[in-house]
């Protein structure tokens, strides 16, 4: 692997316009799950939980899959692979990071980051839109995972707004919802002018945001991809590491920048 690594390396240092695209599985090495592989999050609770009709019509199995996804988030911390990625950026050599991650670990590592997906920071209410810290969404009983487990959870006081009583919600995508426009409009901007394009965790399987590699292919970018398993546009990337992401791209930045 030492050679790709040196050529990648030389090849990211000549770049003019490198982009960053990363998924969920950035965020594995810092104790997040991911969603699609063997053992991803979808695999644990259904992909139906994450959209509003699930709010509506389940509110308990919604509320408390959020809320087990908002404790873990603050509780997890960047990675090396985001520290790399934010001294990278810091020395020039990221010129856009687009991300599919809610968590805001590379937010926390010192990276500026469009999330096209939302954030899992924030709540807000679906009544009067004020917003709030996602913690606010969380039990202030301890024991909530285990009512769950034995049957006895019900969504509380804190999946309510304080201020007009209207329901919370996460501030991310749903399924069946769109994207930032502003969001993605920068994020195909950037695709589009990208010379070098990487991406790191992502099997790439969730449109629009797939696209993005794809903009930057018609562009003639070179491609490289970071993913433990295979994805669709592997024959077409110029290097294809299988293997987590964190190592890597301490690797490079120890080769880009030392």
């Amino acid at each position: 692997m030492t050679g790709r690594l040196e050529e990648v390396a030389a090849a990211w240092r000549s770049a003019k316009y490198p982009v960053m695209f990363t998924g969920a599985g950035m965020s594995t090495e810092s104790g997040l799950p991911d969603f699609r592989s063997a053992r991803g999050l979808w695999k644990q609770r259904p992909e139906s939980l994450a959209t509003m009709t699930a709010l509506r019509r389940e509110p308990g199995e919604f509320y408390f899959f959020y809320q087990w996804r908002i404790a873990r988030l603050w509780a997890a911390v960047p990675n090396t692979g985001h520290e790399a990625l934010a001294a990278l950026a810091a020395a020039g050599f990221v010129k856009l990071l687009i991300t599919q991650n809610v968590d805001g670990l590379h937010q926390r590592a010192g990276s500026d980051a469009v999330e096209l997906h939302g954030t899992l920071r924030t709540v807000s209410c679906l009544e009067c839109g004020a917003g709030y810290d996602s913690r606010t969404l969380l039990p202030a009983a301890a024991g909530w995972e285990d009512d769950y487990r034995a049957g006895r959870y019900l969504p509380g006081k804190e999946c309510a707004c304080s201020a007009c009583g209207g329901g919370l919600r996460p501030d991310v995508v749903l399924f069946g919802e769109s994207l930032p426009a502003a969001a993605w409009e920068t994020a195909e901007r950037a695709s589009r002018a990208a010379d070098f394009f990487v991406v790191v965790g992502s099997s790439l399987a969730v449109g629009p945001a797939n696209l993005c590699p794809e903009f930057a292919l018609a562009n003639g970018a070179r491609l490289v991809i970071i993913n433990q398993e295979a994805t669709h546009l592997d024959d077409r990337a110029e290097w294809v590491f299988r293997d987590r992401a964190a190592g890597v791209l301490a690797a490079l930045r120890e080769r880009i920048i030392g």
